[in-house]
This record gives C-alpha cells, sequence and structure tokens, in this order.
C-alpha cells in the first residue's frame, strides 16, 4: 500500500505485524511492530506499507484537528506507551459494539492525540523494551502462542522458549508489550476467536475449547471484558434462505 495522508494519521498495532516500510523516501526496510505499539505519520509524508504477517490495526485520521504545530512532525512507529494502549482498546470496544459513542470516541481520539504530542515533544519516553525481549523473541512467542492456544500455555514454558527466567521474562515482555504475558495470552485466544465465529459453523462452546478458554461462559467474561459485548454478536446473521427455513409462513 502507498498513500499520502492529508491528515496526521495515528495507528496502533493490536497484533504483531511483520513486513517492509518506507516513509519520505524509496528506502524500504523491513520491519517487525511489537503488539500493542503507537505510530504516527504527519500530513504529507508519503508512506509505503507492506504486511506479509500481521494482524488487527487502528488508523486514526485526525481530521478537522491539528496537532501543536510548534511540535517537530516526525514519523514515529513500535513505540509502547500505557496510556495510548488504554484508549486505543476502548476505540476498537465501541467499534464492535455497533453504535459506538461519539462523546466517547472524541475522548479517546484526543487521547491519543495528546500521547502523540507529548512524545513528540520529548516529554515522554514511554515505556522502553528490555534490550533482551527482542523482537525475535517475540517472534517466538506468538508462533508458541499461535501452535498451542488450545493447551494450557504456562509462564515456565514460554520463559524456556526463549530462554530467560521466569521472573525476568515477566518483566521484559511487559516492558515490550506493555501486557502481561496472560493479559496478551488472552488478547491471542479473542482474536483466534472473532477469526472462528465470523468463518466456522462451530458452536461458542467448540470455539471455546479450541483456542483454549475452559468454558463457553469463560470465553464469554472475557469478551465482555476486552470489548463490551458478547461473542454471539460478533456472529454473521443467518441467510435469508436459512430464515425461510425456521419460519413457519414460508412453508409450502
Amino acid at each position: 500500500m502507498t498513500y499520502t495522508p492529508e491528515q496526521a494519521v495515528i495507528g496502533f498495532a493490536f497484533e504483531s505485524q511483520l513486513g517492509t516500510h518506507a516513509f519520505s523516501s524509496d528506502r524500504v526496510r523491513p520491519f517487525f511492530a511489537k503488539p500493542n505499539s503507537l505510530a504516527f505519520v504527519p500530513a504529507g509524508c508519503a508512506v509505503f506499507s507492506s504486511s506479509q504477517e500481521g494482524g488487527e490495526y487502528l488508523r486514526v485520521t485526525i481530521a478537522g484537528r491539528k496537532l501543536d504545530e510548534a511540535l517537530p512532525q516526525r514519523q514515529f512507529n513500535d513505540l509502547i506507551d500505557p496510556a495510548a494502549i488504554d484508549a486505543a482498546q476502548i476505540i476498537r470496544s465501541q467499534l464492535l459494539t455497533g453504535a459506538p459513542s461519539k462523546l466517547l470516541l472524541e475522548e479517546q481520539v484526543i487521547i491519543l492525540s495528546e500521547r502523540v504530542g507529548r512524545i513528540l515533544a520529548g516529554r515522554t519516553t514511554g515505556a522502553k523494551a528490555a534490550r533482551s525481549m527482542t523482537s525475535a523473541r517475540l517472534r517466538l512467542i506468538d508462533e508458541l502462542i499461535e501452535s498451542s492456544i488450545d493447551q494450557d500455555i504456562t509462564i515456565e514454558l514460554l520463559a524456556d522458549a526463549v530462554g530467560l527466567s521466569e521472573a525476568f521474562f515477566i518483566r521484559a515482555f511487559a516492558a515490550a508489550t506493555g501486557k502481561s504475558p496472560h493479559s496478551y495470552l488472552i488478547d491471542r485466544r479473542l482474536a483466534r476467536a472473532r477469526t472462528l465465529l465470523t468463518t466456522s459453523k462451530f458452536d461458542l462452546r467448540e470455539i471455546a475449547l479450541a483456542v483454549g478458554f475452559s468454558s463457553h461462559a469463560h470465553m464469554t467474561a472475557a469478551f465482555r471484558a476486552r470489548y463490551g459485548i458478547t461473542p454471539s454478536r460478533l456472529r454473521p446473521s443467518a441467510s435469508i434462505e436459512d430464515k425461510r427455513r425456521l419460519d413457519p409462513s414460508s412453508s409450502r
């Protein structure tokens, strides 16, 4: 994808992203964006981005609102900021309801803009990833979770996979992603469940077990906590033909 935004764009990667990109240059470079990472592209900055692997991504265009013009309008990406994580998750939850609160969305977009402004002004550095939690190690964690998502995944298993002690792994992972290992695992299970809800005919109990929840009730509670909705809200409605089969008045 190649584009030059007319307004500033804030991006947020809910999941890790792998690909190549370039900003205001023909020099294309590989990138690995950490999960829960914040990005910013100022207006007029030519962007090329291609992602071979990647999940959910939020883009917010700052239409009709400018960041402080005195701030250096430079691009950045892959930055962990706890306040931005909270705001992005609220925006996602609101959009998933299908009937978002305009006031709440505006409030959270302003918070995201404020965080970007502080970062550009150098007033905060946010939480920085521990040097030992490299992109390669984060990718190993993602691969392990995806391959074992229906199983019991422990801290010991994750820490051993990247060669770190359990206590240090917890600290390094939180610094690198803005999430505890447990919270991140719930995010991954919910993401897989959302895919199955829209692409499979499995019932909710089968989906819950397939992504590692102990029960349908456990998955539903996690959906409500993260997204503010139940899993059934994301299930596509029955087809017209199915509705006719269920409607006695359609019988011949």
